[in-house]
């Protein structure tokens, strides 16, 4: 159940960090065609980010829905935003955006490489839509099982 592994991944991120309101909206249990280890380690990169590019008190909503035969799953922020320069690569290994925002921000630009990989091996796109001091929405989509 995608589901179920969302709100466990939601649970933790509160626990890493109260500073955001993380909403789930969306089904209320699905079950896909996933590795739940994988999948699980997709969602805790992407809440995570959202965590660290959105400001404090920044809301964080996740969304599941179902689109033909596969659940279409998206992470989205009111965070800092991607300008469409540094989102054509987003998903190389060792890329991070670099500007004043992000410079104190940890990270090593594995995590949406890593990500993308996991995402594409379930025959699936990770794709992200954002506007600089707007925030961004990252989704992918899994086979229903």
């Amino acid at each position: 159940d995608i589901v179920k592994l969302i709100s466990e991944c939601i649970e933790n991120a509160g626990i890493s960090s109260n500073r955001h309101n993380v909403i789930y909206n969306g089904l209320p249990e699905i079950n896909v065609f996933a590795d739940e280890e994988k999948i699980t380690l997709v969602l805790t990169n992407l809440i995570s980010n959202a965590q660290k590019y959105t400001p404090a008190g920044g809301e964080i909503n996740i969304t599941c829905e179902l689109i033909g035969e596969r659940v279409l799953i998206k992470i989205k922020d009111n965070g800092i935003g991607i300008s469409l320069n540094d989102q054509r690569n987003m998903f190389q290994k060792f890329f991070r955006v670099e500007n004043e925002q992000t410079k104190f921000i940890p990270g090593f630009g594995i995590g949406l490489y890593l990500s993308s990989t996991i995402v594409k091996l379930h025959k699936s796109q990770l794709q992200v839509e954002s506007e600089i001091g707007k925030g961004s929405a990252f989704h992918f989509s899994l086979s229903l099982s």
